[in-house]
């Protein structure tokens, strides 16, 4: 090749990197213009009564002021619009069912699944059952997110450039539907069921499952044996496809923090609260913080963009944080089809109609046609996956019976009650309308006074628990109704002056009301109780308990596993870990070695003692269980024999040992062999991608943020992880918020949420809370004097 023609071949390939470098550049600055204009006037918005002032800080954190409440809440849906807009509209397509018209067809057994569900249908239900109040106040949000849409400048976010579409206008249902997905997603029951009816169809027995699902303190009641004929009528691979096609959206995230201390133990003489709910993590953070007052209204705290009503804060006189209550309010029923009119299904009063409707999905251009079917117990969610072949086999379909399907759940009129609130007895008439998800609050008023209740309904059960599906033609496991507000668990000003949960056992008023099998481990409970009796119970001191990471589970286990670990002398890298984890004190810090060793232990622990019954089952049982755990080992348990093989029996010692070298191993591959590099930080990464981006190769890569963290499963400063084989640590599930009221001074409360503001990746503000998330470095949500940006709504 001459070199005349390198020399033009290379002047080209730069011409070529400079022309796609300006053009990157030009639709770069193009798409800046997506970033919202936030100082100003905006003229025209004829849903107002009076001007109405979006302020924001350095940070972006917003404080609407206007002249009454419901231009207040139109200030609220045009702001959230401005920083939120693709994040709300995935959330109402999810709610509706609606992810196939941009996405094609990968999405079409989800939206079949959540239109099965008909989210969106009771969503509007809910609304017309809203008093005038809280639907004056609907009405306005949704007035200000179209007021948004109709007044904005500029393109759209990228989201919606890469997606071809542009947004619909906002209708009420769009902002109540994330109620009934909530609803769903901290419930999750019927995900155990169908993991358990198919660990029964691989052979494993009951008294297997149970210690796999060991509660840790005994049971909730009294349980019956369960009748599994029904199961025994569904077959395995069916189940496996029932559990493959249930979306992200809808499962189970259920854990939190709340705590209190009233004010002869607090320093200001008034309560002081403490709360952080845990979730996914995402890209961008579910939460929303903000200050939004007018004459007579006040709102402070976490608000969800789309959704009207303040979720977790204050109104200047109550505060409220929440934990998941971990109830069991989701039943799975097997229902025999009629054999003389596959229109019809037994009941134990004879045949009934399947009631049905139509669903139209627009895919690809195009539009499919979808039939729902309805038992007396609620959806049947097996068609969704297109199950009329093997449901015609063998004669029966699965419907799903939830606390979340009620017509008359008033939930959403419950959050507008919260908010309206003026003491600790306001907060508990509101929360007889909270129906679903059953939730614990945990509130304080300005009075001096405390509550926590578990609100929402609990379903009355004929016999059973619910731990398996139920056959549904007897009506053996019907339920029969509710259990009343007043036999639910709740303390009003407790004895001992002291609130606290962290997602363990609830006991109810009705001692002999069944909630649940099982809860979560006390073992962070039992840790912020022993630090709120010995510690500084000053807003400081409660933001540093909320960065504890002291794991009492792993000081309950690792006397277990330690006296079985290989002899080793010396400074190879056995005996090294080995001097490292004998004298530590189970704190799970991010800048040491013994967390991820202990994480890397118990994870290939958890695979050696039940990698040979689960089989594939595994990875829907991946996470570590405290009580299952303890109790194998402690007990020396058939879990610990390897049945793989079958000429030997392997003891406990013999998995511990096998699972310490599993882990060492693991570790030398991710961060190399030498041990004084190792740290939980680095491994153990929060791990915030978008949902659209992360499916964009180098793109998603980029845009997904990571942040080294601490503590894990059973710390207070909660680090649940998960993911691929090349980074199973990644911190997936956590604290996106964390607040503390102090009802002293309610101004002086502090709110911590992670990422920013805006979920325009392109905006300045889209990471602006984060490194105070890192640190736990609250904000305080107050009139600004100053605001660094003032934008103005006019009529």
């Amino acid at each position: 090749m001459g070199s005349s023609l390198i020399r033009r071949l290379v002047i080209g390939a730069v011409l070529v990197f400079l022309g796609l470098n300006f053009i990157g550049a030009l639709g770069l600055f193009w798409l800046q213009g997506s970033v919202p204009e936030i100082d100003g006037e905006i003229v025209g918005l004829s849903a107002l009564a009076a001007p109405a002032l979006i302020e924001r800080d350095e940070a972006g954190t917003v404080t609407i002021r206007a002249a009454r409440p419901q231009d207040a809440s139109f200030a609220l849906g045009y702001a959230h619009a401005q920083d939120r807009l693709w994040q709300m509209e995935m959330m109402r397509r999810a709610g509706a069912g609606r992810l196939s018209e941009i996405v094609g067809e990968a999405t079409l057994p989800t939206d079949k699944l959540l239109r099965t569900l008909g989210l969106r249908r009771l969503a509007q239900v809910a609304y017309g059952r809203l008093s005038d109040r809280a639907k004056a106040h609907v009405d306005s949000y949704v007035a200000g997110v179209n007021g948004y849409l109709e007044t904005r400048t500029g393109p759209l976010p990228p989201e919606f450039l890469i997606a071809g579409i542009d947004p619909e206008p906002w209708e009420p249902a769009d902002s109540l539907v994330w109620a009934r997905l909530m609803s769903m997603q901290l419930a999750g029951n019927w995900f155990g069921e169908i993991t358990r009816a198919r660990m029964l169809k691989a052979g494993l027995s009951t008294d297997q499952i149970d210690l796999l699902y060991a509660p840790f303190e005994g049971s909730d009641g009294s349980l019956t044996a369960p009748d599994l004929s029904g199961v025994d009528l569904v077959g395995g691979t069916r189940l496996a496809a029932l559990d493959r096609m249930l979306p992200e959206i809808l499962r189970p995230r259920r854990a939190s923090n709340a705590w209190a201390v009233d004010g002869l133990l607090s320093p200001s003489g008034v309560p002081i609260v403490a709360g952080d709910p845990h979730l996914g993590l995402q890209s961008p953070n579910l939460w929303w913080l903000a200050r939004v007052e007018s004459p007579g209204y006040l709102r402070v705290g976490a608000f969800v963009p789309g959704v009207p009503f303040l979720v977790i804060g204050h109104n200047g006189a109550v505060a409220w944080t929440f934990t998941t209550t971990h109830s069991d309010t989701q039943d799975l029923f097997v229902e025999r089809i009629d054999p003389a009119d596959p229109s019809r299904y037994l009941t134990p009063d004879g045949s009934a109609p399947f009631e049905t409707r139509v669903e139209r999905f627009g895919v690809d251009g195009g539009t499919l046609e979808h039939t729902v079917r309805t038992t007396r117990h609620g959806p049947v969610v097996s068609d969704a996956m297109g199950d009329a072949a093997d449901a015609a086999a063998d004669g029966t379909v699965l419907a799903l019976a939830s606390a979340s399907f009620t017509e008359d759940d008033d939930t959403s009129q419950a959050l507008f009650d919260m908010g309206a609130a003026i003491d600790v007895d306001g907060m508990v008439r509101a929360l007889r309308k909270f129906h679903a998800p059953q939730q614990n609050v945990l509130f304080a008023d300005t009075a001096g006074r405390m509550g926590l209740v578990s609100a929402g309904r609990v379903p009355l059960r004929a016999t059973g628990d619910g731990f398996y599906p139920s056959p549904g033609w007897t009506g053996t496991h019907d339920w029969t109704g509710w259990a009343p507000f007043e036999a639910l668990p709740q303390v009003l000003d407790p004895e001992d002056r002291v609130l606290v949960n962290a997602n363990e056992r609830v006991i109810g008023a009705d001692p002999d009301l069944f909630i649940a099998r099982s809860f979560d481990a006390p073992y962070r409970a039992r840790r912020i109780a022993d630090m709120l009796a010995d510690g500084d119970r000053s807003v400081a001191g409660m933001a540093s308990m909320q960065m504890d990471t002291a794991s009492l589970f792993a000081r309950d286990l690792l006397p277990l596993m330690l006296p079985h670990l290989p002899e080793a002398e010396g400074k190879g890298l056995e005996a090294r870990a080995a001097a490292l984890l004998r004298d530590w004190d189970g704190t799970m810090a991010a800048d040491r070695a013994e967390p991820l060793i202990f994480a890397a232990w118990v994870r290939a622990l958890t695979v050696r003692l039940f990698a040979d019954e689960l089989g594939p089952l595994l990875a829907d049982y991946s996470r570590a269980r405290a009580a299952t755990l303890l109790t194998v080992l402690r007990d020396e348990h058939a879990f610990c024999d390897d049945t793989r093989t079958a000429q030997e029996r392997e003891s406990c010692a013999d998995m511990i040992a096998g699972a310490y070298e599993d882990a060492l191993t693991l570790l030398a591959r991710l961060q190399g062999n030498s041990i004084d590099t190792w740290t939980w930080g680095a491994a153990h990464r929060a791990w915030f991608s978008h949902p659209l981006w992360t499916r964009v190769p180098v793109v998603g890569e980029v845009l997904t943020t990571r942040t080294p963290t601490g503590g894990g499963d059973y710390t207070v400063s909660r680090g649940s992880f998960s993911g691929p084989q090349d980074d199973p640590f990644r911190h997936r599930h956590g604290a996106g918020l964390r607040v503390i009221y102090d009802l002293a001074n309610l101004e002086n409360s502090r709110f911590v949420a992670a990422l920013g503001p805006s979920g325009n990746l392109l905006s300045p503000m889209s990471l602006t809370w984060h490194e105070a998330w890192v640190r736990n470095e609250g904000l305080r949500l107050v009139a600004q004097e100053e605001p660094t940006h003032e934008l103005t709504l006019s009529p």
